[in-house]
């Protein structure tokens, strides 16, 4: 290729861009995309002190469906459980201090009983880890994921406390406090036997991710689909055949592309404005009155997730989001190329349907596997680098740093690459196939013209 290659560059864009945000179907997706980032968190927030105000009328709030913890601390801290018994939710939990009862022998008897909603906790103290908390737990207990991830978080901040009101201010209680604490979940396997989890991640996490996920989905199927029909139409009503008097067959395909990723951008920031602006109105609703605590807990996920986001993140981000766009809307151009009639789109669409719903669900099952029983971090990097996959998923994977940023540049490298290859690939047939008419090509006939043959 070369810069002659890419004459008309310029009025497809134009065109393509012109056209393409005035249809229907864009201004309708980015009506309601709009209206979903506009709406979501004042509703939260709504909904939130609705639920918060019918609890404080029926009473107390749930209590956790734990029973009994038992205490194994050899730390040697003077640790007084009150303090964590005041919390409503674990009010009516007993902990359990008896040391007649070993750590092992409290083990096997949870072996024993595996539907038990007891928990046994170990606190540790080393001079070079700092402190280790361990929490056993049964694999068929009444005990949710959910309310288990809500324990660790308010144990561990228990117990931070706790140690501040055991330490003095020498330097050496000052480096005994500095040392940070680590809690490690052990379950029940089939076997009986206990091991440590894979990292599960929170309910919070879950729904941004497959959020994320969804959308990038939308915008994708979206282009690839106006980028095939596009292609298709011109070819069926042979206007392709006047286009190309003027303009270059790498023209086109670029410019489609380039237009795509313009209204892309532009939904993109649309729909951020709206979602930034809703922030102001969650502002103002709160601000009127008291905040329930479900509502808290709803702008409490909203800081949470923006304190993990940094100018970097959203950068590689969306690098990579442009670049997994790029990629697919290749594929649907050399999907609309292969058609010599529109209604023959449909047929050669299920190919690309395929692979894309594949990759898709594969995302998904592996969010569902974080949620549930936690993913290998090497499936997690596996995933997120795929191109295939790691255009629906990746981007969400950076933001909410289940991926370091380093695996997300490595990630960006390798889907600039893929596509870039893509593009130079199908730059060796898209020629050739814009202007073959007759029966619609397969994949070997694809093959064929690469290689430069004729197709019979």
């Amino acid at each position: 290729m070369n810069k002659s290659d890419f004459v008309g560059f310029k009025q497809v864009f134009l065109f393509e861009f012109m056209t393409g945000i005035k249809k229907k179907g864009f201004l309708s997706f980015l009506a309601v995309l709009c209206v979903m980032g506009f709406v979501t968190m004042p509703a939260m927030v709504i909904v939130g002190n609705i639920r918060g105000n019918d609890g404080a009328k029926d009473g107390d709030k749930p209590k956790s469906a734990i029973e009994s913890v038992y205490v194994y601390d050899e730390t040697d801290l003077l640790i007084s459980f009150e303090d964590l018994k005041k919390n409503e939710t674990y009010s009516e939990i007993s902990f359990v201090t008896d040391e007649s009862v070993s750590y092992d022998e409290a083990v096997a008897k949870l072996q024993e009983n595996s539907d038990s909603n007891n928990l046994i906790i170990r606190a540790q103290y080393d001079s070079e880890e700092g402190f280790d908390v361990t929490i056993v737990h049964a694999n068929k207990s009444g005990i949710k994921n959910k309310e288990l991830d809500n324990f660790e978080k308010d144990f561990k901040e228990f117990y931070r406390d706790e140690v501040l009101k055991n330490l003095g201010v020498s330097e050496e209680a000052f480096d005994y406090l500095s040392r940070k604490i680590n809690v490690s979940v052990l379950k029940m396997d089939k076997n009986g036997e206990f091991s440590e989890e894979a990292e599960r991640i929170s309910l919070d996490d879950y729904f941004i991710m497959l959020a994320g996920l969804m959308i990038v989905f939308m915008f994708i199927n979206m282009a690839v689909g106006n980028v095939a029909t596009s292609i298709a139409t011109e070819k069926s009503s042979r206007v392709i055949e006047y286009l190309l008097t003027g303009t270059r067959p790498m023209a086109l395909l670029s410019g489609k592309i380039a237009a795509r990723l313009l209204e892309s951008a532009i939904t993109f920031l649309a729909a951020f404005s709206c979602y930034y602006l809703s922030q102001l109105v969650c502002v103002l609703i709160t601000a009127k009155g008291t905040v329930s605590d479900s509502t808290s807990n709803n702008m409490l996920v909203v800081a949470s997730i923006w304190e993990t986001i940094t100018l970097s993140k959203i950068i590689v981000a969306l690098l990579y989001f442009l670049a997994g766009l790029v990629l697919y809307t290749i594929f649907g151009a050399i999907t609309g190329a292969s058609v010599s009639k529109l209604d023959e789109l449909q047929e050669a669409y299920k190919y690309y349907s395929i692979v894309m719903v594949l990759c898709v669900y594969a995302d998904m099952f592996l969010v569902i596997m974080m949620l549930s029983s936690g993913a290998s971090e090497a499936l997690q990097n596996f995933c997120a680098i795929f191109p295939l996959t790691g255009a629906f998923l990746t981007p969400a994977f950076v933001l909410t740093g289940k991926v370091s940023i380093i695996t997300g540049v490595i990630a960006l490298i390798i889907i600039i690459i893929t596509s870039a290859a893509a593009f130079v690939l199908s730059s060796a047939i898209y020629e050739s196939m814009l202007l073959f008419q007759g029966k619609r090509l397969k994949v070997k006939d694809v093959v064929t013209l690469m290689k430069k043959q004729v197709v019979a």
